[in-house]
């Protein structure tokens, strides 16, 4: 009887060591963030990716899946934070696995810059995009809106000069961006240069045919002596 019992516990551990092998090792903190983002759910895989890192700063793939599970979460500064420390623990993920979610990160902290009027920091961005990413739908128009607001901050500051030329590069990128000329148009007839004002009208008319703002505008430039 004893024999038996013991021979019995003997398998028991035997087929616990054989089960445990055949599932492998648990998994780690990565593994399970992995998981939850698959499954969509970022809120359970930001606290895994946390973990991971707590562990290991070095982790490019927990340094990746924060990354994403941010993004999802609409937390486009963080995401750009994190892809920073994943291209220097591991560049070549970074460099090979990373570009989609970058670029996905660095327009939507353009769209939320703009959201909180900060248009330098939203240039920065969309000029960061367009390097990585030149054929994105809808690039040019972002590009040609943040150009505008820089400017239109720019003017308010006195910088004329400088915001007379984001609005001239916001008129080649988006023509049918009507701010940009219109503000254009308004620093040259400032200035009082008239003939400049006139052609930059002309090509505004080409866009804008039937724009209130650029016929009174004409006017103006028309009475310049």
């Amino acid at each position: 009887m004893l024999a038996t019992s013991i021979l019995g516990l003997v398998l028991g551990i035997v087929l616990g060591l054989a089960s445990g092998c055949a599932s492998g090792p648990p998994p780690t903190p990565t593994d399970l963030g992995n998981r939850a983002l698959a499954e969509g759910d970022w809120r359970t895989a930001k606290g895994h990716f946390a973990e991971a890192l707590r562990l290991e700063a070095t982790d490019g793939s927990a340094w990746l899946g924060q990354a994403q599970a941010q993004l999802a979460g609409r937390d486009a500064e963080a995401t750009l934070r994190s892809l920073s420390s994943l291209a220097k623990v591991d560049p070549e993920r970074f460099r090979v696995d990373a570009q989609g979610v970058y670029a996905d990160g660095l327009e939507a902290a353009v769209r939320q810059r703009l959201d909180r009027n900060q248009s330098e920091s939203a240039l920065q961005a969309v000029r960061a995009l367009v390097k990585l990413e030149p054929k994105r739908s809808g690039l040019s128009r972002l590009l040609g809106l943040s150009m505008v607001r820089e400017a239109d901050r720019l003017r308010l500051m006195s910088d004329r000069e400088a915001a007379l030329s984001l609005y001239r590069e916001a008129c080649r990128v988006t023509p049918l961006e009507l701010d940009a000329w219109v503000g254009a148009a308004e620093i040259l007839l400032e200035k009082r240069k008239r003939k400049q004002a006139v052609r930059l009208l002309e090509m505004a008319r080409k866009s804008h045919p039937t724009a209130g703002a650029i016929r009174m505008l004409t006017l103006q430039a028309m009475r310049i002596r």
